[in-house]
């Protein structure tokens, strides 16, 4: 294997790393019981928009789940 593809094997193991720590936070952050499903529709639209590629800040995204959640 050449180091170029092993390079790429060490960032796609990461990146799935990193993917599975966000979705144990998503889980963390969504509790079921407690949000409703306009709630649960933004926090989707939030995840979706951070798929896409948008510039979303850390500090405002934890203010709005505080907002929806109380």
């Amino acid at each position: 294997m050449s180091d170029v593809n092993v390079l790429i094997e060490k960032i796609y193991r990461e990146v799935l790393a990193i993917r599975e720590k966000l979705e144990i936070i998503e889980r963390m952050l969504v509790p079921e019981e407690d949000v409703g499903q306009e709630e649960l529709n933004e926090i989707r639209r939030l995840k979706e928009e951070v798929s896409e590629g948008e510039i979303v800040l850390w500090n405002g995204i934890k203010e709005k789940v505080r907002k929806l959640i109380k």
